[in-house]
């Protein structure tokens, strides 16, 4: 069994996320189990245009904005009838493998940005992508559908899809590799995702400096650092509230220095817009770390609210301070939400996943 995987970076990309990690968590047990997977993604600097991970063949060419094309070239000259199912993954902009593979597809859709054009983009520029996405994915009706959360599966059906097409894969957690640990001797709360816009990390600064009075010894470390434009400004914003004592920035995080933030802090917090799922929430929860975030698509479905952490109405900054407030104030509540969150990973697994996967792929191929 042949199968080729089209997104536009791999795990070793320099701003990779949680839907390479989600690739490539599924991809390296569908070799454990048998498969043969190639993925092709962009290039970035030092990159090898070919290399193996994890059983993984990777093919690089392209960059963020070229990779689309690439994708086709490579597709018409090198993979056309060598594979057996091509899985378009979609992050943003989609492949439209629909229109040009004639072996067996199916869609990995991690989101719709809807909204999020108008976060990232200019009012002038983000209006036409933002009603052109909806007719964009239409060419995708007929073809098999994975999500993660139930909020995409909704977005989908909303705009045509039909339900019965669409399956829901919610990503796993590596158990091994994360366990509950000490906390900070310190109120803390922890932010590892990317420094975007629509991530709404300004909110969670605004949070701290309404509490930071009434909590003077809570620390805020923002991991995921890469630099860019919004960093800056987050930075900037952090001098101008003078809260330079409260809130640390980390550059970079090897895969122990996250584990170790996580299991240290006292709260996550994700205030972001909407996401396909949020994996940084189910990576604290299996750290004893319950999160915080905006009651939006996604995040909806990854926290359980009152029982693995708190969501507050979107954009409402002042909630946020009180539900952080509450909690970090609240021993027997920050435990109990602890302790929940602990138990609610147990439903999660790679493993699981990639057997449902599997079995879809071979469904495809009866």
């Amino acid at each position: 069994m042949r199968i080729l995987i089209f997104n536009w970076r791999d795990v070793k990309h320099p701003k990779v996320g949680g839907a390479e990690l989600f690739i490539h968590e599924i991809a390296k047990r569908l070799v454990r189990y048998g498969y043969e997977v190639s993925l092709f993604s962009s290039a970035f600097p030092g990159s090898f245009e070919k290399e193996t991970i994890d059983g993984i063949k990777i093919i690089r060419a392209g960059n963020k904005y070229t990779v689309y094309w690439q994708a086709f070239h490579h597709y018409r000259k090198y993979f056309r009838g060598n594979y057996d199912v091509i899985i378009d993954a979609i992050n943003t902009l989609p492949f439209f493998t629909p229109l040009f593979v004639k072996e067996h597809k199916i869609a990995l859709i991690f989101q719709l940005t809807s909204k999020i054009y108008f976060k990232e983009l200019p009012k002038f520029l983000a209006i036409f992508p933002y009603l052109l996405e909806p007719a964009l994915f239409q060419i995708y009706r007929k073809v098999p559908v994975l999500v993660l959360s139930e909020s995409v599966r909704q977005e989908l059906v909303n705009i045509g899809f039909s339900s019965d097409n669409i399956t829901l894969v919610p990503p796993g957690i590596e158990h091994s590799a994360f366990e509950a640990g000490k906390k900070t001797n310190f109120p803390s709360i922890v932010y590892l995702n990317r420094l975007v816009k629509y991530k709404n990390v300004d909110d969670l600064i605004n949070a701290i400096y309404i509490l930071r009075k009434e909590i003077p010894d809570i620390r805020l470390f923002i991991g995921g650092c890469r630099g860019g434009k919004y960093e800056t400004y987050l930075r900037k914003l952090v001098k101008k509230l003078d809260l330079g004592k409260e809130v640390e920035f980390y550059c970079f995080l090897n895969e122990e220095d996250k584990k170790k933030m996580l299991r240290g802090a006292w709260i996550h917090v994700l205030p972001s817009m909407k996401e396909g799922w949020g994996i940084s929430i189910l990576e604290a929860a299996a750290c004893g770390t319950l999160t915080i975030g905006y009651n939006v698509s996604g995040l909806r479905d990854s926290v359980r609210n009152g029982e693995t952490g708190f969501l507050v109405p979107y954009g409402e900054i002042g909630d946020l301070a009180k539900a952080i407030k509450e909690v970090l104030l609240d021993t027997s509540l920050r435990e109990r939400l602890s302790t929940n969150s602990i138990k609610y990973t147990r439903e999660f697994s790679w493993d699981k996943s990639a057997q449902k996967i599997g079995k879809i792929i071979e469904e495809l191929l009866v």
